[in-house]
């Protein structure tokens, strides 16, 4: 086994006040590229700031599956570096890939702040980035475009066929909506003012009055969103609309938002989606379990062909049982 190796980088902090000793071990070798801790610290904080598992200390078995995808994207990585693989427009694609990461948080304070606790510096977020960026180009080009086309449609077709009752569109209500919000911010007393013309804006609608003219009537004083929707029966604000008669508007019902009041415009009935409809998505899916099928084999025998190993004894553990 190669030895386990340790080595010490010395940081200077605030001139020369003191100075902090930072000590990482390399824990895998892939054919001689090293694998430290802190990479698997840092491929586990990355999962908590995606979202892919909680902030709480990792668990042995969390630790040995990051270890285990770092070392499959380091075969990809210099399988990919050996084909002459790239991203093109690094820097750009690097920052779209991040700001879609932090759009899954209220804002870019938020994720900031979140990236902050988790300890995760931008420079290594932005190097997991591009090399994720280059794994999947490398997939794409080598096992995603690899799959015989006429052998995805064969099973795609069948998969239709024999699995139909998966595209069955359940049957569903449409219907207009329109809801008054209540302010969130807003003091009580604004929050009373909307309480009280609530049953107003009602009362014309029963009376007749269309949405469109008292949205018009009432937008000056109140925050509305007016829309046509379609939802399954069997959802709460379904299964109400379907109480309804064709054209009858509901009282005002409280949701999370404000008020919402609506009309039942028809009921539709359940249909089978057509395999021209649903082509699309089941052949991309049985493309990618095909792919995945073949870069799982390629994986396997890049392991029993190249020079890799595990130097801590307990994230090998798991490797040694799979032996």
């Amino acid at each position: 086994m190669i030895r386990y190796i340790t080595f010490l980088i010395l940081f200077c902090i605030g001139g020369n006040v003191y100075t902090q000793t930072l000590i990482d071990s390399i824990i895998a070798v892939v054919n001689e590229d090293a694998i430290t801790r802190s990479e698997l610290e840092d491929e586990l904080r990355i999962a908590t700031v995606l979202r892919i598992r909680t902030d709480t200390p990792s668990t042995l078995a969390e630790k040995r599956s990051a270890l285990n995808t770092i070392i499959n994207r380091k075969f990809a990585l210099q399988e990919a570096e050996r084909l002459g693989v790239v991203v093109t427009e690094r820097d750009s694609q690097v920052t779209a890939k991040i700001a879609e990461i932090s759009a899954k948080y209220a804002s870019d304070i938020v994720f900031h702040s979140v990236l902050e606790q988790a300890q995760l510096e931008k420079e290594a977020i932005e190097a997991w980035v591009y090399d994720q960026l280059i794994y999947d180009e490398f997939f794409r080009r080598i096992f995603f475009n690899a799959v015989n086309s006429e052998e995805v449609a064969r099973l795609a077709k069948s998969y239709y066929d024999a699995n139909s009752a998966e595209f069955i569109v359940p049957p569903t209500a449409t219907f207009k909506s329109l809801l008054i919000v209540m302010p969130k911010n807003g003091s009580e007393r604004e929050k009373q003012a909307v309480e009280e013309l609530v049953p107003k804006l009602n009362e014309r609608l029963q009376q007749g009055a269309t949405f469109q003219a008292v949205y018009e009537a009432s937008e000056t004083q109140l925050e509305l969103k007016f829309e046509v929707l379609t939802l399954a029966i069997d959802t709460p604000l379904g299964a109400i609309v379907t109480e309804l008669q064709v054209s009858e508007r509901s009282t005002p019902l409280r949701v999370t938002e404000g008020y919402q009041i609506v009309e039942r415009i028809r009921n539709n009935s359940a249909y089978l989606k057509t395999y021209e409809e649903v082509s699309e998505a089941i052949t991309e899916r049985i493309r990618q379990e095909l792919a995945n099928e073949q870069f799982e084999a390629w994986l396997t025998q890049q392991k029993k062909e190249e020079t890799w190993d595990i130097l801590d004894d307990e994230l090998a553990q798991e490797k040694n049982e799979a032996k």
